[in-house]
Formats: structure tokens, C-alpha cells, sequence
């Protein structure tokens, strides 16, 4: 299925979009701080650093880096259309 231009998108699928969008990056925020709590305890804790946590901790903030500009562009989008 081809992806669908966001001109051709009508303001309700816009909106959508731009909600789970949103949700996206909110639920990926908890994630990231939780991993990166765990790094840095055991750290400040004289432990060894897990370094499969922290390289999944420093992969995850990909998931809202990549989200980020899409939501820009469907929030320009639904500016263009008012």
C-alpha cells in the first residue's frame, strides 16, 4: 500500500495522525527515563555498567528522533488547511 501524501489527508485523518503521533513520543519518554535510571544507579552505585541497558536506553531515544519530524509536518499541514 502506497503512503498517502498529507495534502491528500482530510483534517479528521490529520488530527488522528497527529495524535498517535503524540502518543508515540509520550509513551517512549517514560521508557527512556526509566532505562537510563537504571544505568546511572548502578553506575553512582559502584556497579559494573550493563552496557546491553545502556545501549538499548541510547537506542530508544531514536524511536522519538524519528517520530519528531513527522509531527512537525502533520501540525504544519493541519495549519495550512484552517
Amino acid at each position: 500500500m502506497e503512503k498517502r501524501e498529507l495534502k491528500d489527508l482530510s483534517k479528521e485523518e490529520l488530527k488522528r495522525k497527529e495524535k498517535s503521533l503524540k502518543s508515540i513520543i509520550i509513551l517512549c519518554i517514560p521508557v527512556i527515563i526509566g532505562l537510563f535510571y537504571f544505568v546511572l544507579r548502578d553506575y553512582f552505585d559502584g556497579k559494573e555498567i550493563d552496557f546491553a541497558m545502556l545501549t538499548i536506553a541510547i537506542c530508544t531515544i531514536g524511536g522519538p528522533a524519528t517520530v519528531y519530524p513527522e509531527l512537525k509536518k502533520v501540525q504544519e499541514e493541519l495549519k495550512n488547511k484552517k
